[in-house]
């Protein structure tokens, strides 16, 4: 496999993996997708789009998302030199 194509298929499993998350945190804290897009303020077929693998999810999403769900959303950096950047959006 070339560098490219395994450059492609680390991005398709990521992807695949964040919207399984989704899919899990809702479950997780009990909330079905209607539930979810009532508190979203969206109806529960855009839920299911958000939760759909290869769907391209904006950081806002995300964090509206995981606020929806009653959490917070952190995200940590990995710097070049190991060291981590974390903030609370």
């Amino acid at each position: 496999m070339n560098l490219s194509k395994s450059a492609e298929a680390r991005t398709m499993a990521t992807e695949i993996l964040l919207n399984i998350h989704l899919a899990e945190l809702r479950e997780k804290v009990k909330k079905t997708q209607v539930e979810m897009a009532q508190a979203l303020g969206i109806k529960q077929p855009t839920v299911a789009g958000m939760e759909k693998p290869g769907r391209d999810l904006k950081l806002s999403s995300l964090k509206r998302y995981v606020e929806a769900a009653g959490g917070k959303l952190r995200l940590d950096v990995e710097l070049p030199d190991g060291s981590h950047y974390g903030f609370v959006l």
